[in-house]
């Protein structure tokens, strides 16, 4: 209850506050949890962020996430940057690139890169509809052309969609061949079979059963023949067994899976 009553107030300020308003109180936030954190944190260390290309004496702790206080990317998001900018050269190579709900710290980045051809969207919904430079964009109706974008992003997505084989389907199309969707979602790699069920729509039960508020399923191991079944080749990357223990700790990183999804 406390945690749906959170998620309301917070919705509630989405829709009263301009978007660079609530983008500075953010930011003033992690700086504040910054500094009130390493005043009480005897431990020091190098971190790294990947995405702000800073370090810093440590990674913020906000419930189960440790953030980076400058941009507030978690975990994931440092993982997969470093992916995108080490293996997919993304800050200098040439790309038609769709970037689906874009994280901030990302967006902040890419929208002022030469290289790209960058489009960037999210289903507006209210209090979301003033974010400059993203535009409205339904992932299972895409206004794009066939054969357009080189590459797709598209974290933390899917698990918020009834549709998703039709979302999964829309990347497929606009992909044009050799292009590649590099997409996560949350996965229980104990459920063999994904975990979804339609009649479960109040937010107090989706915490229950789904782990967040706005969540209508758990992937299991299956998500590999789900996005497959459009006619992607899939490779699920743990790209976090590329790193050292201390360069996993240093840059901060998950143990996710990232899933590149290749259009051949």
């Amino acid at each position: 209850m406390i945690r749906v009553l959170k998620q309301r107030i917070t919705n509630l300020a989405k829709i009263l506050l301009p978007f660079e308003i609530r983008i500075f109180l953010r930011k003033l936030n992690w700086r504040r949890l910054y500094f009130q954190q390493y005043i009480l944190n005897r431990k020091r260390f190098n971190y790294y962020c990947p995405i702000a290309k800073k370090e810093f004496k440590l990674f913020i702790k906000v419930r189960n996430n440790l953030l980076s206080p400058s941009n507030g990317a978690n975990a994931r998001q440092r993982l997969v940057w470093h992916f995108l900018e080490n293996k997919l050269n993304i800050l200098e190579k040439k790309y038609n690139l769709l970037h689906i709900a874009p994280e901030l710290s990302y967006y902040e980045k890419l929208s002022k890169c030469k290289n790209l051809n960058y489009v960037a969207g999210d289903k507006m919904v209210s209090g979301y509809s003033n974010q400059k430079g993203i535009i409205n964009m339904d992932l299972t109706d895409l206004n794009f052309e066939t054969n357009f974008f080189d590459l797709i992003i598209c974290n933390h997505v899917l698990e918020h969609i009834q549709d998703d084989k039709k979302a999964i389907f829309e990347m497929f199309r606009v992909l044009k061949k050799g292009g590649k969707a590099v997409i996560t979602v949350p996965i229980n790699e104990k459920l063999n079979s994904t975990y979804e069920d339609s009649s479960i729509s109040k937010a107090s039960e989706r915490i229950k059963h789904f782990g967040q508020w706005d969540h209508v399923r758990w992937y299991g191991l299956d998500i590999k023949e789900r996005i497959s079944k459009v006619g992607f080749n899939v490779e699920m990357n743990r790209y976090s067994n590329n790193f050292s223990k201390k360069n996993y700790i240093r840059y901060g990183f998950s143990d996710s899976l990232i899933i590149i999804a290749n259009k051949s």
